[in-house]
Parts: C-alpha cells; structure tokens; sequence
C-alpha cells in the first residue's frame, strides 16, 4: 500500500512538472531577456502588440529569413503589428535605411522589398550608396532617380531615419536579424530553436501579456 502511494505520488509530481513546462514555454534569462529600458512601439488601437524585426539589407542571414518572415505574416493575428526596422550600426547603412523607407513611404509593397534583397545577395548587384540605390529604383521599381532622391530626404524620411537609429542604439541587439516583442522582450534566437522560431517565441510573448492584462 505503502509503495503504491509512493508510485501515485511520483507520478503525480512528473504530471505537475511536465503541466508546468507547457504552460512556461519561453523562459526569461533563458529564451529571451528583458530590456532595462523599453522601445517606443506603434502598436495602437485593437493591436495587443508588436513584434519588431530589425534587420539590413546586407545581412545574408536576413535575406534568408525571409520566405520565414512571409510565411509568418500570412498566420499571424491581425492584432499584432509587424515592424521592419532597418538597422543603422554606423553611417555607412544610412543609404539602405532610406531606401527602405522610400520603398515605405511609396508604398511599393514585399515585392519591392524583396527585389533589393534579391540584388545583393543573388544577383551580387553592389547597392551601398543612395546614387546607386537610385538608379536601382529607376531601372527596376517604376521610381525616377530625382524622385527617389527628392523622397530618401524628404520631411517624410528623415524622422524615420533617426527612429531607426533610436531603436537600433537602445535595442542592445548585437547583429541582424534580431527580434523584439513589445519594445521590451528581446528574443534569444538561437536558444528558441532559430531565427524563423524568434517570430513565434515573440508572437507567444505578446499574447501571454494581452492574456495576463485582462
């Protein structure tokens, strides 16, 4: 009888504690860690978050990343927001951040997006200066060189500019691509099992705080 309760009881502790690890999936310090100092975010409204992928054009694992990035954005919630967030490390990235933003600001859409990435990394096109990121756009995205420059310094770009250099100073990321979940989780990418499983491990942060918030 004895025994039997010993058994009972043992398995009983292994079901609370395998309860436990479902429930606690992602763990502070382990998975991701907490920033001392929170990010402005623009999640507004009916939005209970938003995930932030910063990222440069230049970046090969980026460029990888991102069939993962579409795939995501295809299941995720509408109610949580997706931000790219152009890195700017040094002075030298300023060129590919107001492209980024022009293509934004033009609302030319992924596949315009997607064509820079595809220049650098597959077609090996050399895109580090805004004269050349200009005549990118005028020979493959429809935009003439003067509107592409009259736009990368426009009053439109320019703030843009220095929000990503705000973000990219106080994100304490060390390379791209990184995630952040709500300005204040930064996501630990190769202890969550990977780039593309940042996205889901931040998804899964956000709504554990939309849930506890209620």
């Amino acid at each position: 009888m004895f025994k039997r309760s010993l058994v009972f009881c043992f398995a009983f502790l292994i079901a609370l504690t395998v309860q436990a690890e479902e429930e606690v999936r992602f763990v502070e310090g382990v998975h991701y860690q907490v920033l001392t100092t929170p990010l402005q975010t623009s999640f507004r409204g009916s939005e209970i978050g938003e995930i932030m992928e910063f990222f440069s054009y230049g970046c090969i694992h980026c460029y990888n990343l991102e069939p993962a990035i579409g795939r995501f954005l295809n299941e995720k919630p509408e109610n949580i927001r997706f931000t790219g967030v152009p890195v700017m490390f040094n002075e030298r990235q300023e060129p590919e951040v107001r492209a980024y933003y022009v293509l934004k600001t033009l609302k030319l859409g992924e596949a315009a997006h997607q064509a820079i990435f595809d220049a650098i990394h597959k077609e090996r096109k050399s895109l580090r200066t805004d004269k050349q990121f200009a005549k990118f756009f005028a020979d493959n995205l429809g935009v003439t060189e003067d509107k592409y420059m009259q736009t990368a310094y426009s009053f439109g770009v320019d703030p843009l500019v220095k929000k990503s250099i705000y973000l990219t100073g106080n994100s304490g990321i060390g390379g791209t691509p990184s995630i952040i979940a709500n300005g204040k989780y930064l996501i630990d990418s190769g202890a969550v099992g990977g780039n593309e499983m940042a996205l889901y491990a931040a998804k899964w942060l956000i709504e554990r705080d939309a849930a506890a918030a209620q």
